[in-house]
Order: C-alpha cells, then sequence, then structure tokens
C-alpha cells in the first residue's frame, strides 16, 4: 500500500519562492510531498480549516506584517497548526531563538536552504512534533490516570468510613452495655463470664475494623502521626500486664519485660500507634510460642534513641515464610495458629514504625524462635505529661446537688447506653432523638452537659454545637461530641465548633465518667474496694 505524500502548507507572499520550494520538495528521494500555497495569513487559515496539513512553513515577511508579529498574528487566529517550519529572510539570530520558543519546529534562513536542507528540516520537525504530542498525550493520560486513582482512593476512603461509621454504631450498644452488667454484683459467675466474652469479642470486632481502615489510610497515603507527651514507664507497664495474662494461658510459657536501668522518665511520639505496634508484634510471639519465653525488651541510647526488641521461642519461620511477612492479608503458621486476625497487623506495624522513623527488621530460624526489633529517635521529656485518671474503682454516684444532662443522638440504642450509664449514678438525664429536638430542650431545661452525637439526618452535630455556643444561657455549659465517625479529623471539627471534648464510639464509659467529673469537677463516690471488670 502506497504512503500517503506529506501536505506541506506554504504560506509565502513571494511567487518565485513558491516555485523555487516546489521545486526543491519534488527533487526528494522516497518521499511524496503535496503542496498547498496561500500568499497572506487568511489565506493560510483558510487552507488549514478547509484541508489537513502535515506541516506549515511560514514566511515571516508577508506584507501585513514582519517578524515575529507575522508568528504571533497566525497563533492568534485560532486554528490548530500542525508541525510548523520557521521560512525566513531574516539572519538574526536571536529571532531565531525567540521562534523556537514561540512553537516553531525549526528556523531556516532563506538563500541558505537547498533541496536536501528542506526535506531533512521538514523530517526532523515533524519527528519532533510527533514526540512532543506523544509526551503530552503520556502526560495527560498519567494526570488522568492518577485523578481517576485518587478519586477511587476517596471514593474507598468515603466507604470504608462510612461502614465504619455504620459498624462502630451497634457496637456501641454492645460494648456499652457489657460494661454496665459488669458493674452488677447481683450476676452469677457464670453471667459474669458470658457479658465478659460479649465485651472481649466485640473489642476484638473493632480492632480488625481499625485495621482495615488502617490499611486503606495507607494506601492512600493519609496516616498521620499525633504525638503526645507520656511517662514510658507506665506505658511499657500496661503493655506487659496486658501480654503476661496472655501469655499465662500457656503454663509452659514465661513472659519477661526487660527494661534497661537508663530509661527516659518520658517521651514524646504517638502513643497509641506505638502501642499497637508493640501489642502486634507481642500477641504474635505469645500466638505461636507455646513453651519457653517471650521477652519484651527496651533500650536507650542517648540522646534519643529507643531499641524495642521482641524475642520468643517459637516455631520460627522459614525464608520463605520471612520473605512473605509483610505482605498484606498474609496469615503464616498453621492454621490453628491464625485465627482471630486480618493478616494486616505486621503490615500496619512496619508502616506506623517507617512513619516514626525506623523500620521493622526480624531475624528467625524455623523451630529456633524469632526476634523483631526496630528503633526509632524520640524526644524525652522530662517531666512526664499529667495524668488523672479515674480511679479503677467501681463509682456509685457523686457528691453535691444534682446535674442535669442533655443526651442528643437519633439511635436509641446509643442514647440508652449513655442514659443508662449515667442514671444508675444519680445523673438527671434526658434524651433527644435529634439535633432540632435537642436544641429545643437544651433552652428548656439548660442542662449542665451536653452529650451530642456528630452523624444525625435532620441538623448535624456540628450544627448543634455552633447554635448552642448562640444560647446566652449555655454559652459555657460543657458539651461533649460523641461519634462513631472517630477520626483526628472529626475530632479536631468538633474542638472547632465549640465541644469542650470528644468521645469516639464505642464509647469506653470509664472515660465517659472521668470526661464528666472533669468538666462538672465532681466528687465521685466510689464502692470501695470494688474494681472495674477487665
Amino acid at each position: 500500500m502506497e504512503t500517503p505524500p506529506i501536505r506541506v502548507l506554504l504560506i509565502e507572499d513571494n511567487p518565485a519562492d513558491a516555485r523555487l520550494i516546489e521545486l526543491m520538495l519534488g527533487e526528494a528521494r522516497g518521499l511524496r510531498f503535496e503542496l498547498l500555497w496561500a500568499d497572506d495569513l487568511n489565506a493560510g487559515v483558510e487552507q488549514l480549516r478547509e484541508h489537513s496539513a502535515d506541516v506549515v512553513l511560514l514566511d515571516l515577511g508577508l506584507p501585513e506584517s514582519t517578524g515575529l508579529d507575522t508568528l504571533h498574528r497566525l497563533q492568534a487566529l485560532g486554528v490548530k497548526l500542525p508541525t510548523l517550519v520557521v521560512l525566513s529572510g531574516l539572519t538574526d539570530e536571536e529571532i531565531a531563538v525567540q521562534a523556537l520558543q514561540l512553537g516553531a519546529q525549526d528556523y531556516l534562513v532563506k538563500g541558505q536552504v537547498d533541496a536536501s536542507l528542506l526535506i531533512r528540516a521538514i523530517r526532523y520537525a515533524m519527528g519532533r512534533s510527533q514526540a512532543e504530542e506523544a509526551l503530552r498525550q503520556a502526560h495527560a493520560e498519567a494526570q488522568a490516570a492518577q485523578q481517576r486513582a485518587e478519586i477511587a482512593n476517596e471514593a474507598k476512603s468515603a466507604f470504608l468510613a462510612n461502614m465504619s461509621h455504620d459498624l462502630r454504631t451497634p457496637l456501641n450498644g454492645i460494648l456499652g452495655f457489657a460494661q454496665i452488667l459488669q458493674w452488677d454484683r447481683s450476676l452469677s459467675e457464670r453471667q459474669q463470664l458470658g457479658i465478659t466474652a460479649i465485651r472481649q469479642s466485640g473489642e476484638h470486632l473493632l480492632t480488625l475494623i481499625n485495621d482495615i481502615l488502617d490499611v486503606a489510610k495507607i494506601e492512600a497515603g493519609k496516616i498521620e502521626m499525633f504525638p503526645s507527651d507520656f511517662a514510658l514507664d507506665k506505658f511499657l507497664q500496661v503493655i506487659a500486664s496486658i501480654i503476661r495474662v496472655k501469655a499465662e494461658q500457656k503454663p509452659e510459657l514465661k513472659f519477661t519485660c526487660d527494661l534497661a536501668a537508663d530509661l527516659p522518665e518520658a517521651i514524646r511520639a504517638d502513643e497509641r500507634r506505638l502501642r499497637q505496634v508493640l501489642l502486634n508484634l507481642l500477641d504474635n510471639a505469645v500466638k505461636f510460642t507455646d513453651r519457653g519465653q517471650v521477652v519484651l525488651r527496651v533500650r536507650f541510647s542517648a540522646p534519643s534513641r529507643l531499641r524495642f526488641e521482641v524475642e520468643d521461642t517459637g516455631i520460627g519461620m522459614s525464608e520463605e515464610q520471612v520473605s512473605r511477612l509483610f505482605q498484606p492479608f498474609e496469615q503464616l503458621g498453621e492454621p490453628h495458629r491464625r485465627s482471630g486476625g486480618t493478616g494486616l497487623g505486621l503490615v500496619i506495624s512496619r508502616q506506623f514504625v517507617r512513619l516514626m522513623g525506623g523500620d521493622i527488621h526480624v531475624k528467625s530460624r524455623l523451630h529456633a524462635g524469632n526476634l523483631f526489633w526496630f528503633e526509632i529517635d524520640v524526644p524525652v521529656i522530662r517531666c512526664p505529661a499529667p495524668d488523672q485518671p479515674l480511679a479503677e474503682r467501681v463509682v456509685v454516684g457523686y457528691r453535691g446537688p444534682q446535674k442535669k444532662v442533655l443526651v442528643v443522638d437519633d439511635v436509641a440504642e446509643n442514647r440508652a447506653v449513655l442514659v443508662e450509664a449515667l442514671d444508675r449514678l444519680g445523673f438527671d438525664v434526658a434524651q433527644a432523638a435529634g439535633g432540632y429536638d435537642g436544641l429545643a430542650q437544651a433552652q428548656a431545661m439548660q442542662p449542665d452537659l451536653v452529650l451530642v452525637d456528630i452523624v444525625m439526618p435532620d441538623i448535624g452535630g456540628l450544627e448543634v454545637i455552633q447554635r448552642l455556643r448562640t444560647f446566652p444561657a449555655l454559652h459555657a455549659t460543657p458539651i461533649v461530641a460523641v461519634s462513631a465517625s472517630a477520626t483526628p479529623d472529626v475530632e479536631s471539627k468538633t474542638m472547632a465548633a465549640g465541644a469542650n471534648a470528644f468521645l469516639p464510639k464505642p464509647v469506653d464509659v470509664k472515660s465517659l465518667l472521668s470526661c464528666a467529673g472533669s468538666l462538672l469537677n465532681l466528687s465521685w463516690v466510689e464502692a470501695a474496694g470494688r474494681k472495674f471488670a477487665a
């Protein structure tokens, strides 16, 4: 099949020059050219509109314009130009450079051009033009692909956030009433064990939900660190006590916490994320070790480097298993040891440690145990942040006059948890089933404390908080936002709207009472010798 000719549009007012160009193109070997001629810009534009062209040869010296003004005028006429080669009697190098900057692929000087130079210039100009167009298309496609990926990530994030909200809502009722029932000492030991199992199962489900959300945030590049000051010794003691209970369920397994004597008193780090990493590593160690020991070892190198090690005498891993260790949804080991997880824990933990400036390393041999370790640099704090948690005793009331509390939530089960927890302690609790109802009741009863959900169908909690702050009688009333949309972004927005505190759902009843006691300056009445159930 014969190759179609290269269509060349020549915009040139001199017929003799036009004839010369025609003769030069006719000397091409292996190429065919079809020449279109226009003697001014307007005629050239009409030719482009009526006939497609592969190349435009433009003379800069036309009757109606000269120099670069000719090129500017051609571009201003609003027609899409193909490959452009300037053909001019002007030998000024500066004009040539500016012509190239304005989009010309080449600049040829009349009188210095022969047939071979003209044909070669046209071929190279077309090649460069095609390459530039390919690059533009590739860039446009890459941008479009990035936009599609961002839209997909945003859609996935929105879906998972909504799913998290919808799952946390029923979990709020399950875990809330489980905590309240654990305080009821009239229940038999068997009933208490059942309630404890319900609570532990609900908390495990909540952990799985959080893992899936964390992975989605990692994929979208939206994971953030939220450092705070905390006492390191107490932080490690809490972790050790959790793991010790799990290890004691295996008679031949011993858990040891080996802490260096020179550990700093307090540090600044993302406490929740660091706890999640250590608990994941230690929980895995206990899960895959039946006898021997699991050791948590913490060392410090001045001025700021902490090294955490988790070592076990468990089943170990092969090199092939180690290579797959940090892949999402991988669960290694025997099937009976894999239950109860998503296979996301190590993936999430490694990402958190990397965001802290370190990385998780592993040394393992099959049937010879594992050693996981990571190092991070943390600011050392000389004085730990104040820590005033509610005493770990069963609260039965408070001293002083009765306090009025308004609970605003469109879900009856969520209201019931808060009402039950507060009512049994002597609060005068009122309920509102939506935002407008809450605003009306708040003005009528003037409560001492307002608990408000953020997501409601009639009017959102943020607007409720903002409107409450406009009422003179409620301007200083403590407001606690309670939300199943438990993200730092939601929390910051609620605080900016005027809330005094934020509690995520499922609500931890101890945190609720601690928050209420602090905001209302309460003195609690406790049942001596009775502890909160674990």
